[in-house]
């Protein structure tokens, strides 16, 4: 099946009502300015948000319509998304999210092959709903922006590839290519680990955007010195961005630094414990927590 059709049929994958619940509040948040909201993560993965915070990109027309804050949707326009908390009620508990928001336009761009850094390409590389767009244009530009992250993806990772090679072994080079290239508090396994909870879905995409891009399915290849020197550009200017992106989100995220305390001790066993002393300082605790973490090998 053509890749464009998988993505598609993907897609269209329904919320759980408690993410649907969080939806109808993004919805009223962020007012008419909202396109299209994309729903993505473990709990989509796994169809829950018990003891999980749920994950979505709200995309919209315009940045100043949908913030309101004038400063903080400049920041968005100069480094896109903002991160934003979110909370709300659903039968009688506290559904959260963590939410990213930019424009349709952005996100677009952000999964092209023109796009050097990783970030956006890699995540919606991944498996993602579409759970909400306000017309078929914006659905369809939501779609082709996806199935543009699967080539880009595999794309920019077969030059990595040394001999023959699987489906699966791209697609594990490519999500340990791109840890690399985001500061994600990812163990060495999870690649591997996530590759094969969803083996058969990413066998079925891989070999569609493989067939797309010409690369045939297991290739005597040579690793391609030009591509290595590349995802070692990307992976240092990756982590100068996500450096800028948590300083910036010290400000946008309520209780940020309790939910990235939380985030690194469920992926690397290292516990963080905060003080109102490091909340009052978000900034220097961000950097201070980045430092630690590296150090005790929480940081591939």
């Amino acid at each position: 099946m053509a890749l464009m059709s998988l993505i598609q049929s993907e897609s269209q994958v329904a919320a759980f009502p408690a993410a649907e619940a969080m939806i109808d509040h993004l919805k009223n948040t962020y007012g008419a300015s909202v396109r299209a909201v994309v729903f993505y993560g473990s709990c989509l993965r796994l169809g829950t948000d018990e003891n999980l915070m749920l994950d979505f990109y709200v995309l919209v027309d315009n940045l100043s319509d949908a913030i309101k804050n004038p400063v903080s949707a400049a920041f968005g326009a100069l480094l896109s998304p903002n991160v934003y908390y979110h909370e709300c009620d659903f039968d009688g508990r506290v559904v959260r999210a963590k939410v990213a928001v930019m424009t349709l336009g952005g996100f677009a761009r952000g999964t092209a092959e023109t796009t050097f850094a990783s970030a956006l390409w890699a995540r919606f590389a991944q498996p993602a709903a579409i759970v909400y767009a306000n017309n078929d244009a914006a659905r369809t530009t939501v779609e082709h922006a996806l199935s543009r992250a699967v080539a880009t993806l595999l794309k920019k990772t077969a030059p990595l590839m040394a001999g023959p090679y699987t489906i699966e072994d791209l697609w594990i080079t490519a999500f340990q290519a791109t840890y690399r290239a985001e500061l994600r508090p990812e163990p060495p396994s999870k690649a591997e680990e996530l590759v094969n909870a969803q083996r058969d879905r990413f066998i079925r995409v891989g070999a569609a955007a493989i067939e797309t891009l010409g690369l045939g399915q297991t290739v005597e290849a040579k690793s391609d010195t030009g591509a290595v020197w590349a995802w070692r550009a990307r992976r240092w200017w990756g982590r100068f961005l996500n450096v800028l992106r948590l300083i910036k989100a010290a400000f946008t995220f309520r209780s940020g630094l309790d939910y990235a305390a939380w985030k690194i001790e469920r992926h690397t066993g290292v516990a963080v414990e905060l003080t109102e002393r490091d909340r009052a300082h978000p900034v220097l605790t961000g950097l201070r927590l980045l430092f630690r973490i590296k150090r005790q090998g929480g940081l591939n």
